[in-house]
């Protein structure tokens, strides 16, 4: 039975992903979302409709913008079914803990580059070679397994890939885009009956708040 996603990036991230403005890395989760979630399909559809009207008046403005290349670029990004060939991508995979994940078509042409997957009781840690600012990895947590309470040194982005997990605040499901600022503290966690893959972006490392610090603290390696 499909769970209807309920955590989406905003308006504004939708719009600066629309028009170029987001780090790479963070423009990474967002379009890994859109691939998983059919509502911001279509709110991005919508937004790069009214962008291409907007820049199609700006054109009439006498400056020295080249509104013409940039209304190109959009709409050659709006139409890809226009190309003379489509050439079918095979899904790609991933594989840990005896399980197989299937990754959104944005994650695709990073799959086979991630890094050896470092593992820690029901963890488990694969470094994604995206871009240089965040800190990208697919992160599994088998079932009935729980993350120490950490809060936060900067913007954490996570995006659950396939089975669902929970923290204080709700339960997330495959397509759900979690993102957390240094003001958040939580305690990610499995459900006893379903593991979990997420995307993990992190612009800082975590912070470990509960249970015995000094021992947890040189986690932050672990998960950055």
């Amino acid at each position: 039975m499909a769970h209807a996603i309920k955590y989406h990036p905003g308006m504004a991230l939708l719009e600066q992903f629309a028009e170029g403005c987001l780090n790479a890395d963070v423009a990474l989760a967002v379009a890994a979302h859109i691939d998983l979630c059919p509502h911001c399909q279509q709110l991005q559809r919508d937004i790069t409709t009214d962008l291409a009207g907007r820049l199609m008046q700006q054109r009439l403005k006498p400056d020295n913008t080249n509104w013409d290349a940039m209304l190109s670029n959009i709409m050659s990004q709006q139409e890809p079914a226009a190309r003379t060939e489509v050439i079918e991508v095979p899904a790609q995979q991933v594989q840990v803990a005896g399980r197989e994940f299937t990754l959104p078509r944005a994650l695709q042409r990073l799959a086979s580059k991630h890094g050896k997957w470092l593992q820690l009781g029901g963890i488990a840690t694969a470094k994604i070679p995206a871009g240089s600012d965040y800190h990208i990895s697919l992160l599994y947590i088998s079932k009935d397994t729980e993350v120490p309470q950490h809060t936060h040194l900067g913007l954490e982005m996570t995006l659950v890939l396939a089975g669902k997990i929970a923290d204080e605040n709700g339960e997330y499901c495959a397509g759900d885009l979690l993102i957390n600022s240094p003001d958040d503290t939580h305690t990610p966690r499995t459900l006893p009956d379903e593991d979990c893959l997420c995307l993990s972006v992190l612009s800082a490392p975590l912070q470990f708040k509960k249970g015995l610090t000094r021992l947890l603290n040189p986690l932050q390696q672990f998960f950055y």
